[in-house]
């Protein structure tokens, strides 16, 4: 069969890595790595897609890679790729020989048994909303969990709640990916937040929901959630909310910006890292209000698009009392609305969570 370049690529997600060292320079530090597998067979030995063509690989890559930022790095691996589809022509168009065929069939096969094997540990690591206190009272929920169920808890917020890009989905699709997300974090209070900490949990987790549900897509498809984007620092009940400067010029003056990522992208260093520092010590001096400003705009648009934004239900019925009540339910609902989320809900019943 033949991958449907259209469809969600969560299913191809094959976990998040923190890179601790990528960069010295801290205005173009790589921090996170997001690897992504396209193989022809499963784990059993069973295809599952075709090779991809050209035309449908440079698709891929650039859907996948728009929905991250500049401090990320995907990566892609597996089979299925164009680029290690068995080629039998040099760039200079020479036909290969059967010694050249062998010998490059040989090196894929070697990068093929270097790249199958990932490590997921760092799928614990937080996604945040931008919102500090639904954030921070998330990471507390969960900082005395497993990382297990780190990941789970925070898998909602990427894949359900914060999606980066929604060119493949409808926008009835998206908010019933909320919905099934909402299930989820149900699940998670009722089998494995503390009790002190439960109501504070999904409150919190209806926050993100809401932030998500009343968010709006562009015309290539990336979200805008309209919250501000704060660093944290620490972790669990101990996280603190920094403010992030480049976020700051980026929203409160876009000419100063244009021409930030304008020098990031000729020097990514030492020089993007000076203009930000002149800009935001001229631009305090001159407005001493703007942070305040700042803040105030994130506050408001959560106050008056976010508080009181309605959930979509599609999912209401899902149980959450135990795992298998929740994936015999979630089961159900394929069988009913056959075509309806299918690669979202493929993706969830093949959790290795569920399996744990």
């Amino acid at each position: 069969m033949t991958i449907n370049v259209n469809q969600d690529y969560s299913q191809f997600y094959m976990g998040t890595e923190q890179l601790k060292s990528y960069s010295s320079n801290s205005a173009a530090k790589k921090d996170t790595l997001v690897k992504y597998q396209f193989n022809t067979t499963d784990k059993d030995g069973n295809k599952v897609m075709d090779k991809m063509s050209k035309e449908e690989t440079m698709k891929v890559l650039n859907d996948i890679s728009s929905q991250y930022g500049e401090n990320v790095i995907v990566q892609f691996s597996g089979d299925g790729l164009a680029a290690l589809a068995d080629s039998k022509k040099f760039m200079s168009g020479r036909k290969m020989t059967a010694e050249e065929v062998a010998a490059k069939e040989a090196r894929d096969a070697a990068f093929q048994s270097e790249i199958k094997h990932y490590d997921k540990s760092a799928n614990h690591l937080p996604a945040y909303s931008g919102m500090y206190g639904a954030d921070k009272a998330i990471a507390a929920a969960v900082e005395n969990c497993s990382k297990e169920e780190q990941a789970f808890v925070y898998d909602i917020i990427r894949q359900n709640f914060l999606v980066g890009n929604s060119s493949s989905m409808t926008e009835e699709e998206r908010q019933a990916n909320i919905s099934l997300g909402m299930k989820k974090a149900e699940y998670a209070a009722e089998n494995f937040i503390s009790e002190n900490g439960r109501k504070a949990f999904l409150d919190a987790m209806e926050s993100v929901a809401k932030l998500a549900s009343a968010g709006k897509a562009g015309n290539n498809g990336n979200m805008d959630y309209g919250v501000k984007k704060g660093n944290y620092l620490g972790h669990g009940s101990n996280l603190v909310y920094t403010t992030d400067a480049v976020d700051v010029m980026r929203t409160m003056d876009s000419s100063a910006y244009t021409e930030y990522q304008k020098i990031s992208k000729e020097d990514g260093g030492i020089n993007s890292l000076k203009y930000l520092t002149n800009w935001y010590s001229n631009a305090v001096k001159k407005n001493p209000n703007m942070i305040d400003k700042y803040e105030k705009q994130s506050d408001e648009y959560v106050e008056k698009n976010v508080k009181n934004q309605k959930l979509d239900k599609t999912f209401a019925d899902i149980k959450t009392e135990s795992k298998s009540a929740f994936l015999e339910s979630l089961k159900a609902f394929q069988i009913s609305n056959p075509g309806f989320l299918t690669s979202i809900i493929d993706r969830e019943l093949s959790l290795k969570f569920w399996n744990l």
